[in-house]
């Protein structure tokens, strides 16, 4: 197994790492590619690989998650744990950075310094987008990486503090979402409400039926407004839903044409949107980067304390009554400070990753 050649960018200093860089969903490979283009000042990108697991994307979506990066056009190979490994034993890349499920995370640090004799890289791991409360299983499926990325000053603090009574080693360093950010624009319409719908929120068929009979009451009292169901980039996800409002149809409860249903990139639907309403999900942080008021749905469960921790304080939750209403919400400057909307200058996981570096080619990584 050889790494694509293309892959390679020039180093820019004496000493500067190189970066192998592994991931195992369209999400995570998005992440990565946005992280990897945050390094490409600090030296060469040895190369993206996507790990081959359930979730593995394909390659349409890699080239689509990649389009615009550092990575665009190069062939990104999918790889078994093994091939990775065979890989690095290959390339002995200076920094391998693990954006993957806990358990697969756990599975390929365990085995790097086994690849090759003597042989000990920097490794990586940025958390999942929400990650609060902090995880125990997350930080021990992780506790061999010497860098844990997470993304809000919230996450920081609370999985220091979990590292630390847990006793593993590696330090936590802040890195933003590649969230995509919107400047206000008072000339543009706003006539669309967007339901980000999530795989097992709500649960139950009645759960679904009550979220799109709430839906389908707002579009026909605001026939100004367009409706629209989000069905995410993998709508296979999501076809609970689809199955759910066609039950609706075919019991005469509601117009098939009513709602709107569609897939694709979020954001496609966030620039005519009024609102954006959710059980919960990384849907909300993207709608708030862009500036569009939210609504955080507890009609099934999920509010405060109970699966929804990071929006706790944020003044979003709401209910389908609210839904019905329009009553979308923005929240406080002081809670977006502390979850996901700090200011991007104050990231710190690429200064981190650089002294850790340096303390690999002193040999004091232990």
């Amino acid at each position: 197994m050889t790494l694509i050649p293309t892959g390679s960018r020039p180093a820019t200093r004496v000493g500067a790492p190189t970066i192998l860089a592994v991931s195992d969903s369209s999400e995570r490979v998005g992440l990565t590619v946005a992280m990897l283009d945050r390094l490409s000042g600090a030296g060469t990108t040895v190369g993206l690989a996507v790990a081959r697991t359930d979730r593995t994307p394909s390659p349409a979506r890699i080239r689509d998650e990649t389009e615009g990066s550092r990575q665009a056009g190069l062939r990104v190979p999918v790889l078994t744990a093994r091939q990775v490994r065979s890989l690095v034993r290959r390339h002995r890349p200076d920094v391998v950075l693990l954006n993957c499920s806990g358990p697969l995370v756990e599975t390929l640090s365990c085995s790097l310094r086994s690849v090759v004799r003597r042989y000990r890289p920097v490794v990586v791991s940025a958390l999942p987008a929400l990650s609060l409360p902090a995880a125990e299983g997350e930080w021990l499926h992780r506790s061999r990486v010497d860098l844990l990325v997470a993304h809000s000053r919230r996450e920081v603090a609370e999985y220091t503090a979990l590292g630390e009574s847990l006793g593993v080693r590696g330090e936590v360093g802040l890195g933003s979402l590649p969230l995509g950010r919107r400047s206000e624009d008072r000339g543009a319409r706003r006539d669309r409400i967007v339901y980000a719908a999530h795989p097992g929120a709500p649960d139950t068929e009645r759960g679904r039926r009550s979220v799109l009979l709430a839906l389908t009451e707002l579009a026909e009292s605001r026939p100004d407004l367009e409706v629209v169901v989000h069905l995410g980039r993998d709508p296979g996800d999501r076809l609970p839903f689809v199955e759910s409002w066609r039950s609706l149809v075919r019991a005469d409860l509601t117009e098939d044409h009513t709602l709107v249903f569609r897939s694709g990139r979020l954001s496609d639907q966030l620039d005519r949107a009024r609102g954006l309403v959710a059980v919960g999900s990384a849907a909300v942080v993207e709608a708030l980067a862009h500036r569009v008021p939210t609504l955080v749905l507890t009609d099934f469960g999920v509010g405060p304390g109970a699966g929804n921790a990071v929006f706790e304080g944020s003044g979003l939750f709401g209910t389908l009554a609210d839904l019905r209403a329009t009553r979308f919400r923005r929240p406080s400057r002081e809670w977006g400070e502390q979850n996901h909307f700090h200011a991007p200058e104050h990231d710190d996981w690429v200064d981190r990753l650089r002294m850790l570096h340096g303390r690999r080619l002193r040999g004091e990584l232990g």
